[in-house]
């Protein structure tokens, strides 16, 4: 989807479920009371962008959401980049990263999405400075090195989001001879190569899959054992 594999997303979908399924079977605070407003608003009309974008400013503005903040900061990103204003869907993602490791869990798991979603964006950038790339040399660059040295307001990400180089290489044809740099590949070690389009809407990550409670502890912290069904299966955590 737009900016992950579908097992990415999910595996992190369903880390911010079993969160939330936390929630729902112990005593709510007031942070995770206005938490389950917003995503109320979501589950309920997924494709209305306009009313959840709505309903996660008012929250941010009206509530103290504590650790919750970055989860409703990246909700309300995905219905920006959805809605088409990818300005502000980045700026609400960057908003989102954290660079401590020993965070709470949702703080980090709005973290690795946001990371995700970015990169996604990044790799997109790099893609059209390639084909600007080709429209001037008829090849792609054997390296991303002429790419990486322009000007700072035309040069691509240098890295993913995560840190680590992009992985790029030309591909020859497989029966045409002679020719070279004229296809390419081109993804992020963390996400790997198994995009579909920007231009596609994330539901199978957000609003269309759940996650079951199967067995609940009450000792002390309280244990919730869940359940979510993704591509590669039923997945325990």
């Amino acid at each position: 989807n737009i900016s992950m594999p579908h097992s990415s997303a999910k595996h992190i979908f369903a880390a911010l479920s079993a969160s939330l399924l936390a929630v729902a079977v112990t005593a709510a605070t007031p942070q995770e009371d206005a938490f389950i407003k917003v995503w109320g608003a979501h589950a309920r009309a997924p494709q209305d962008h306009k009313a959840v974008i709505e309903a996660c400013q008012n929250i941010s503005k009206t509530a103290k959401l504590g650790e919750f903040l970055p989860v409703v900061k990246t909700l309300e990103a995905w219905h920006l980049l959805a809605s088409g204003d990818q300005a502000n869907a980045v700026a609400f993602f960057e908003s989102a990263l954290s660079s401590d490791k020993a965070a709470k869990p949702l703080v980090r798991y709005a973290d690795q999405m946001a990371r995700r979603w970015l990169t996604r964006i990044d790799h997109a950038q790099t893609e059209k400075a390639l084909k600007a790339y080709y429209v001037d040399n008829v090849e792609y660059p054997s390296s991303l090195a002429p790419l990486l040295n322009l000007p700072k307001e035309k040069a691509p990400p240098k890295t993913d989001r995560f840190g680590d180089a992009w992985v790029y290489k030309t591909e020859a044809f497989s029966k045409l001879t002679g020719v070279k740099n004229q296809r390419f590949t081109l993804f992020s070690q963390t996400i790997g190569n198994k995009l579909t389009k920007l231009s596609a809407l994330p539901f199978d990550a957000y609003g269309r899959k759940s996650a079951s409670i199967i067995a609940r502890k009450t000792l002390n912290p309280v244990s919730v054992e869940f359940e979510t069904v993704t591509e590669a299966g039923a997945q325990r955590g």
